[in-house]
């Protein structure tokens, strides 16, 4: 129950799977948040748990419903409100009754028919104008109607009354039945202001990525242009859109670029600069070697990954388009996915990707291959292996 800031306005609402645990139904299966018809079944009724107002001859104000379906199936809400939940009838009580499974559906109809009070059929947004009683629960019955199932995962409850006919002079409510015509008449347009001002008040949360709604980070990662959406994942987009502006202001850098790889990789990404090979420069051998492994061209940098599935297509090029928007303007990235295998004047880096094995003894026994290394004094010893 939760109180609005603007006219303390209150309500009840259903709308976990936990909640409508909490009720009592028959041919009913509480699913994907809410309830619908068991499988095998075309019909079935559900109760939910007594709602307490904690105030005597509470004047209740709307019912609103939410689900899948509910314009092409069947369903009734049937209203009970009580200032008491004994029964005359029998010596049990309100909520004995709702949870008797032996009782058939017209017994219990005919115990609760003294509180029954308002009846809706397909109407997912009903005023409770003549609905009075402190404690209130509901009685909704869905149908397979040629083929479409209903499923509701919301119920709410408002109150207490809030009629705009209050706000108008004294001789409008007079007339009892000119009075009630007007209520109900204005409760249209009553309706759609409430929802509006509902809107309006939770436009912060729209505004508070979070990893429950992946609804709303989407939303949010479009309005703040996070590009390639549909290569990150629920948390990765999550962490984009929280510290979007912080990225933002340093996209183009070192520490942006290493961010972001490593967000993807899920490991450390390892940037070699040209500027960071110039000083080795010697004009022969070894400066050929260090421009043939990460660049030749100043204005191009090398990115080293030691994750060996980036190298497969898909993850390589999803590697590029994020390198793409993250890199400065006018730079050129070459990815380089480092192997686990030691070679000289290759990619070997020691704690990185060179790794020492487990020693196993050389046995002709069909499980051992021989180890593709070479050892030659000269350069025709080479082509022949050990």
């Amino acid at each position: 129950m939760r109180a609005t800031t603007a006219e303390k306005k209150k309500y009840f609402v259903l709308n976990k799977e936990t909640d409508f645990a909490k009720g009592f139904g028959s041919g009913i299966q509480t699913a994907d948040g809410g309830i619908g018809l068991e499988e095998g079944t075309a019909d079935g009724v559900y109760y939910t748990k007594i709602f307490d107002s904690k105030e005597r001859a509470m004047s209740w104000h709307r019912l609103k419903i939410e689900g899948v379906g509910l314009d092409d199936a069947f369903f009734r809400v049937t209203v009970y409100a009580a200032d008491r939940l004994s029964l005359s009838q029998t010596t049990k009580t309100v909520a004995e009754v709702l949870a008797d499974g032996g009782l058939l559906q017209e017994q219990k109809d005919a115990l609760l028919s003294t509180y029954r009070q308002a009846e809706f059929e397909k109407a997912p947004d009903a005023p409770l104008f003549f609905v009075q009683g402190r404690y209130l629960w509901l009685k909704i019955e869905l149908k397979d109607r040629g083929g479409f199932r209903p499923h509701i995962h919301r119920v709410q409850i408002y109150f207490p009354k809030a009629s705009w006919l209050s706000y108008l002079p004294e001789i409008y409510a007079e007339n009892q039945k000119s009075a009630s015509f007007l209520e109900r008449y204005l409760g249209i347009f009553q309706s759609i202001y409430e929802d509006m001002a509902e809107k309006i008040e939770d436009i912060p949360k729209l505004l508070e990525p979070s990893g429950e709604n992946e609804t709303v980070s989407r939303m949010l990662a479009d309005w703040l242009s996070v590009e390639n959406r549909e290569l990150w994942t629920k948390e990765q987009l999550l962490y984009l859109v929280k510290n979007a502006a912080r990225l933002y202001e340093s996209r183009g850098t070192v520490s942006c670029f290493r961010e972001l790889i490593r967000l993807y990789t899920g490991s450390e990404p390892y940037l070699v600069e040209y500027h960071a090979i110039r000083p080795y420069f010697d004009g022969g051998e070894y400066e050929r070697l260090l421009k043939e492994l990460y660049t030749s061209n100043r204005w191009e940098f090398a990115v080293l990954t030691d994750r060996e599935e980036m190298g497969q297509g898909n993850r390589l090029f999803a590697l590029e388009q994020i390198a793409e928007t993250a890199k400065p303007a006018y730079m050129g990235c070459r990815f380089v996915v480092l192997r686990p295998y030691l070679f000289l004047n290759r990619h070997s880096y020691l704690g990185i990707n060179s790794v020492l094995g487990q020693y196993k003894e050389l046995r002709l026994d069909g499980l051992c291959a021989v180890s593709f290394s070479v050892l030659a004094a000269n350069d025709a010893a080479a082509e022949e292996p050990l």
